[in-house]
């Protein structure tokens, strides 16, 4: 036995934490829940449904995009009960048009694309009338382009989420058009967005239901199902270490 009392070792240096991990899960079930914990749910749901019919006339899409937008900052602040009450429609309008614009700038590439496949098309089944080669050259301009446009549709459609939500969680439009922080903030969050996605595709996919399901109508599901994709994605945000 040692004459000498035991001394324990220094503790190790302190070393400050780092960021919070990437590997935290966003709750796939509360993407689908989450609306129903609040108690005025139904009330916002219903005036949502309203404006998503408006929506089919324009009118009320800046409203919808405002409103989600306000959503998505709750949900990364950690409020509870993320869905807003419907009592700031200028604020809505105002927002909505900014998130409006970026989208409308994400999509401008298929919309050129698209003018241009059928005023071709157009244009050589008229030439090539009564020519066989000409009318299938008219043929194949609309497959290419078409197949062109389905996948550029697929890549906006993966790109314009994290787009928008970095604009509505900096409030600054120009966030929207940084690609590489854009990539950068999808790569970091990869199964977490994927996630994301996932929960946006299959809540469109309910929504189509909403009739049998809910019994108030498909316009009302339908918001139902912008709000499960918003909250999923700003989740997302929520979570990530890189914003």
């Amino acid at each position: 036995m040692s004459d000498y009392p035991y001394t324990p070792p220094p503790p190790p240096p302190y070393q400050p934490p780092g960021p919070p991990s990437s590997t935290t899960t966003i709750d796939f079930a509360r993407c689908f829940t989450f609306a129903f914990e609040d108690p005025e749910w139904l009330k916002k749901i219903v005036v949502g449904g309203l404006f998503y019919l408006a929506s089919f006339i324009l009118i009320g899409i800046p409203f919808l995009l405002g409103y989600l937008a306000r959503m998505c900052r709750n949900v990364i602040a950690g409020n509870a009960r993320p869905l807003p009450d419907w009592d700031d429609l200028g604020g809505y309008f105002a927002e909505g048009m900014k998130l409006l614009v970026v989208a409308l700038v994400y999509t401008l590439p298929i919309l050129i694309l698209y003018g241009v496949m059928i005023g071709g098309m157009i244009g050589l089944s008229t030439v090539g009338h009564a020519n066989d080669g000409v009318s299938a050259m008219a043929g194949l301009l609309g497959s290419g382009l078409g197949c062109l446009i389905f996948f550029l549709a697929i890549a906006i459609g993966v790109l314009l989420p994290a787009a928008l939500i970095r604009v509505i969680a900096s409030g600054n439009m120009a966030d929207g058009f940084n690609f590489a922080a854009n990539f950068a903030f999808i790569k970091t969050n990869l199964s977490n967005y994927l996630l994301s996605i996932v929960v946006q595709l299959l809540a469109n996919f309910i929504a189509q239901f909403g009739v049998i399901l809910f019994c108030v109508g498909i316009i009302f599901t339908a918001f139902w199902g912008m709000c499960i994709g918003g909250y999923a994605f700003a989740e997302t945000h929520r979570l990530s270490p890189v914003k």
